[in-house]
């Protein structure tokens, strides 16, 4: 039987949209005959054997975690830990194609070099390419600048193994035309474009009703990278609406016509409340899930035309331009709202 193994730093603890893009691709791949197996090093998940969604893997963790602090010196401190447990599976990876995502690529690739498994990068933003730009603003963008700095050593050692992975792999999956087209630029790479997929089986459109969708939704928490405080200064301009900010906090809060609510683990109970999505994202996304997400629930996405964002938006209606133009944003807002036209992509 053919072998698939994805190697990859995240997996089961599902932090983001790159986690549940690959699973698809999983069962994809075990759908043309592939048995699957799944080696990850997941701090946010018990260590040991594990199934998701029929998906067998085994989470080794970290041994040291600081990704609080800074992810790539977190890299740099686990990666004997990483080379030596990859060691134990070697016999069982030569068999077996190798799937690898996220920013512990160069590190599972140099396993893969140094041993001739043939594996897949999957590139799912910016920093699988090397790009590193500083989208925070006021404060953050000073505090950030700093952080660079220090962290500068880790990184430029995570760039110079990220470029040996992209050189040697196989075959390479871009997220998007703007993700492809930045490799070829950058490297010179070719690459297969495969947007990502959702499950429908987590998207409930029966949920939706009308009556009780009363938000303007973002989904992102604080971050000035996905443009919280873009939300914020339209919140202040349509105060007749209420908004809705999804992020890392402990409990529900209200401010003026804003209510602050945990990330939760079933979206649906963000998307049968919001009438209306927000990504007013300043940094080049790669794609954007959500908006794939909110347009087959029949909910309207109003996005910037950041990366890849254009490509996932269908309605080009909803695509600001000038992303730091409030107004703007409050007229696409108006406009959606006052539409008829309700898009459900199938």
């Amino acid at each position: 039987m053919k072998k698939m193994c994805l190697i990859t730093w995240y997996f089961p603890s599902f932090p983001g949209g790159a986690e549940k893009s690959i699973l698809y691709e999983l069962k994809e791949y075990e759908k043309k005959g592939y048995h699957i197996f799944v080696i990850c090093f997941d701090e946010f998940y018990p260590k040991g054997d594990f199934i998701i969604d029929g998906i067998k893997g085994k989470n080794y963790g970290l041994r040291v975690s600081l990704s609080k602090y800074s992810r790539f010196y977190t890299l740099i401190l686990n990666r004997e830990y990483v080379l030596s447990t990859l060691e134990k599976h070697k016999e069982e990876l030569k068999e077996s194609i190798a799937i690898t995502q996220n920013l512990m690529t160069p590190i599972i690739t140099e396993f893969c070099i140094k041993n001739n498994i043939k594996y897949i990068y999957y590139l799912r933003d910016e920093l699988n390419l090397n790009e590193f730009r500083n989208y925070e603003v006021g404060l953050r963008k000073v505090l950030k600048i700093f952080k660079s700095i220090i962290e500068f050593p880790a990184i430029y050692y995570y760039m110079s193994k990220n470029e040996v992975a992209l050189r040697n792999a196989y075959k390479i999956i871009s997220n998007s035309k703007y993700i492809q087209q930045l490799l070829k630029r950058k490297f010179n790479l070719d690459s297969e474009v495969k947007y990502p997929k959702i499950d429908h089986s987590k998207l409930d459109r029966t949920k939706i009703k009308k009556e009780n969708q009363k938000y303007i939704a973002f989904i992102g928490g604080e971050n000035s990278m996905k443009g919280h405080d873009i939300v914020l200064k339209i919140a202040k301009k349509l105060k007749n609406e209420e908004f809705l900010i999804v992020g890392p906090y402990k409990k529900p809060f209200k401010k003026e016509n804003i209510l602050f609510v945990p990330y939760q683990k079933d979206v649906m109970e963000i998307y049968k409340v919001s009438k209306l999505i927000l990504v007013p994202s300043r940094w080049n996304e790669a794609f954007g899930r959500v908006v794939l997400e909110a347009n087959y629930l029949g909910i309207p996405a109003i996005t910037s035309n950041r990366g890849g964002l254009p490509e996932a938006n269908k309605n080009k209606d909803y695509i600001v331009n000038d992303l730091e133009n409030i107004d703007e944003w409050v007229e696409k807002i108006e406009y959606a709202l006052n539409s008829d036209i309700f898009l459900k992509e199938d």
